[in-house]
């Protein structure tokens, strides 16, 4: 662990902080300031149209199929033979480059994670791959994960933030502990090196220092709830928008231009309205001044939804970038009108709170949204009232999460049984008794032609009707086994599972039965297709065992271990 973290952890953070300053200058710098410097706000409303045209082209160019950027590294992390889809890496960071430097309702986190967690994962693969560097040999899903930390500690200026959102994103309801250390590490060391070669001014700079209030966390609770409401609202128009732009047979480039189309329309409406064209790309000088107090109530809930629909379209309709920022001005809007309702001991602190119960709602997040407002702000007071907020907002956001690819929990080598589908493991050779015929004659073929204490029933027609038991029939007196059927001890109550059902199911049902055998039903017809067994479900653990020790086997010891190791054999 320790020689991972210190030459591999480390240097990779360094190599993804100078490729993240060079992706905000070109952004940033290159692009966007240079735009607002030579235009008006007028013409920058037209920016979109651009943005989304040059995304289409590029991609399609290209064939990127996916646009996705950080569900692209959750998806890797947990599919690591898929890998990440280096040869569509520059066509994909190109069109990020298009989406935000020209003004589309995106952020830069997601690229930053992606651009992170596909330096690095490279790199791995290539020091596996060495002979040379065995001693740096690691899990490249690990890495991955520790370059995207780097990549969002970056573009955040937080560090913290980047290795707690790295453990956190891929699951909801667990973390991925072994990035947290070589994580932490890689975010330092990437914060250090963006902050050499680039402002490394907070995202937002406050000038108080905030004390707790107790009436300001009684109202958190609201203001977290408000934050997942609107969340639920959000992600469905987002998943609606995301579903009718796969549906629509046009071509990606027209569809992209309609969304430069529809976004050009709200920040036009927006200049006239507010006096700003407040929903052009991601969004943070508007979060500010949302925190600065320069919007009333009403304007404070217009923006909410205005940017909520410019980021819903920007995404639904093919926009390559991030959701975080646009996602955290979405929420500043939220909390901003809370401020103008509720009146905290601190101007500003609700704004930052809606950040917190928004994104953290949105993303499915306890932790990194709250540290991240104490860590955007040099407040780590703020970090008590933002984890209250994001707490009730995760209750009210009930699971859901902006991203596909993310799960519930890990799964464990006992999970994986419930991985297993019964249908690879069940006999479909079965001996059946048929319901007609006599006690006596399924004695004898139970017994001595197959030595089976029980027979699953089937009808002529194939369809099952119970499992007949040898323990059942020595409750028949034995000159009756001639003229009774088989159906006299037939157990129709007998437990019976459906081929797609797992493995751990079966396990569970066989433990809960009375009977040997779990049979394996069809639920369309009722036909019998196939058997199982307390036999059935040890070959599967033991699959289950060989995988976990050939996975420990091929993982590199530490030389410490290996030491010890040496010593217990001599």
């Amino acid at each position: 662990m320790a020689r991972h973290v210190f030459l591999v952890a480390a240097p990779f953070g360094v190599i993804v902080g100078a490729a993240i300053a060079g992706y905000d200058f070109v952004v940033n710098e290159l692009l966007w300031k240079t735009c607002t410097e030579h235009l008006s706000e007028f013409a920058l409303c037209f920016l979109p149209i651009v943005a989304m045209l040059l995304t289409g082209i590029i991609m399609s160019l290209f064939r990127v199929k996916s646009s996705s950027m950080a569900d692209e590294v959750v998806r890797a992390y947990h599919r690591p033979d898929q890998q990440m889809e280096y040869k569509a890496a520059l066509p994909k960071l190109t069109a990020s480059v298009a989406t935000m430097g020209f003004g589309a309702s995106a952020g830069m986190e997601g690229a930053s994670k992606w651009l992170g967690g596909t330096i690095t994962s490279y790199l791995q693969r290539k020091i596996n791959s060495s002979p040379r560097l065995q001693f740096l040999r690691a899990k490249s899903e690990i890495t991955l994960m520790v370059g995207a930390a780097a990549g969002i500690a970056a573009i955040f200026r937080a560090p913290l933030t980047g290795a707690i959102m790295g453990i956190e994103s891929p699951y909801k309801h667990d973390l991925a502990h072994e990035a947290l250390i070589p994580g932490l590490v890689a975010s330092a060391t990437s914060y250090a090196t963006f902050s050499f070669l680039r402002p490394a001014t907070p995202y937002f700079p406050i000038e108080f220092t905030y004390h707790i209030h107790i009436r300001d966390l009684l109202l958190c609770l609201p203001v977290g709830i408000l934050g997942g409401l609107a969340s639920h609202l959000f992600l469905a128009l987002l998943a609606r928008m995301k579903k009718r732009y796969s549906r629509w047979t046009a071509p990606r480039v027209v569809k992209n231009l309609l969304g430069g189309i529809l976004l050009c329309c709200i920040a036009l409406l927006t200049l006239h309205v507010v006096h700003s064209p407040a929903t052009l790309q991601a969004g943070l000088p508007v979060a500010n001044a949302l925190l600065n107090g320069k919007y009333v109530l009403w304007a404070c809930l217009f923006l909410f939804a205005v940017k909520l629909v410019a980021t819903v379209i920007t995404f639904g309709m093919g926009g390559v970038g991030g959701l975080f920022v646009p996602s955290a001005t979405i929420g500043a809007a939220l909390g901003a009108a809370c401020d103008a309702m509720f009146h905290p001991s601190q101007p500003g602190l609700f704004t930052l709170i809606g950040i917190a119960a928004f994104t953290g709602a949105s993303y499915n997040s306890l932790l990194f949204a709250a540290v991240f407002v104490a860590e955007a702000t040099g407040s780590p007071a703020l970090v008590v009232p933002g984890l209250i907020a994001s707490s009730a907002a995760f209750l009210v956001a009930a699971g859901i999460s902006n991203s596909e690819a993310q799960r519930e929990h890990r799964i464990t080598d006992e999970g994986k049984l419930s991985t297993m589908p019964c249908s690879k493991w069940m006999t479909r050779r079965i001996v059946v008794a048929s319901p007609t015929e006599t006690l006596a004659h399924f004695h004898d073929r139970a017994v001595l032609e197959h030595t089976f204490d029980e027979l699953p029933v089937v009808a002529k027609d194939g369809t099952y009707l119970g499992i007949a038991a040898m323990k059942s029939l020595r409750m028949v007196p034995q000159e009756k086994w001639a003229s009774l059927p088989v159906t006299s001890i037939i157990d129709r109550q007998a437990r019976t599972v459906c081929a797609y059902h797992s493995m751990k199911i079966v396990e569970q049902e066989l433990a809960h039965g009375s009977h040997d055998y779990v049979p394996v039903v069809d639920p369309a017809t009722d036909h019998l297709i196939g058997i199982l067994s307390a036999r059935d479900v040890l070959r599967a653990r033991m699959r289950v065992d060989d995988a976990a020790r050939a996975r420990q086997a091929a993982l590199p010891k530490a030389g410490l271990q290996t030491i010890i190791n040496t010593k217990e054999t001599q």
